[in-house]
């Protein structure tokens, strides 16, 4: 059995290592610290089951499995989540392995693995992620960043961010008084903050919704949104409809 094991922690990752070797069928063909490794080295290697960690630095699993092209290998995703997560794990009957990691435990889903690489009519891997993701509760709202700015840590707190901005690997965080970077994808920030006070108007922008005084349609169905501080932002076709009503003309 051809395993891949996509884990951000060393001391995790190790132990896991250490933990299969003792299984004579089990050969460990990949092994990623992050979100960039694993999408270099999983398409171009054949996996049977990828063992992937819920939460990996500023990216998860779910970040992982949106980029990686089909067919995906079997996946038992480990997480060190709390008892209520837990329990989306057991609703969509997905196989995951608690942090620290058990031999005990982790000796039943190899076997769990095992029949499911010798069924021949096992649900595709895409199935699990599908229930997984309909039963994960949400996570709580942010009430706070951390970033590191001129060798500070710094407490931002969200009440005051105005707008935020893609910028590679970072985001910016706007500000009344200035601009801050936190590294993370705009798409995991957007999860952890309120969808009644931020919108996504742009794949690269979140704007607050009480700092919008105005918008103006453009050509192909996308427009421009003014802020109360003078600044502008694109809205792309595909996100207006988020706008409310009474600004996109609803």
């Amino acid at each position: 059995m051809r395993l891949a094991i996509v884990e951000d922690e060393a001391p995790a990752r190790a132990r896991l290592r250490r933990l299969l070797a003792a299984h004579d069928d089990v050969e460990i063909v990949v092994e990623a610290d992050g979100l960039r490794e694993a999408l270099d080295r999983l398409p171009t290697t054949q996996v049977d089951a990828l063992f992937l960690d819920i939460a990996l630095g500023t990216a998860s699993a779910f970040d992982v499995l949106d980029r990686l092209p089909p067919p995906w290998p079997l996946i038992v995703f480990a997480t060190a989540y709390h008892e209520h997560a837990l329990r989306a794990f057991e609703v969509a009957a997905v196989d995951y392995l608690l942090k620290p990691f058990d031999d005990r435990r982790l000796a039943v889903t190899l076997e769990r693995l095992r029949e499911r690489l010798r069924a021949t009519d096992a649900p595709p891997a895409d199935e699990d992620v599908r229930r997984l993701r309909a039963a994960m509760p949400a996570p709580p709202e942010l009430p706070w960043v951390v970033v590191h700015d001129r060798g500070s840590r710094v407490v931002v707190p969200m009440t005051e961010v105005l707008r935020v901005a893609s910028c590679g690997n970072y985001v910016e965080l706007h500000t009344a008084e200035r601009r801050y970077l936190l590294r993370t994808t705009l798409t995991r920030l957007a999860q952890r903050m309120d969808p009644a006070r931020f919108l996504r108007v742009h794949r690269q922008h979140l704007v607050r919704v009480d700092q919008i005084a105005a918008l103006t349609p453009r050509a192909h169905g996308d427009a421009e949104l003014t802020l109360r501080d003078g600044s502008t932002v694109q809205v792309s076709r595909r996100y207006r409809g988020a706008l409310p009503p009474a600004l996109r003309g609803g």
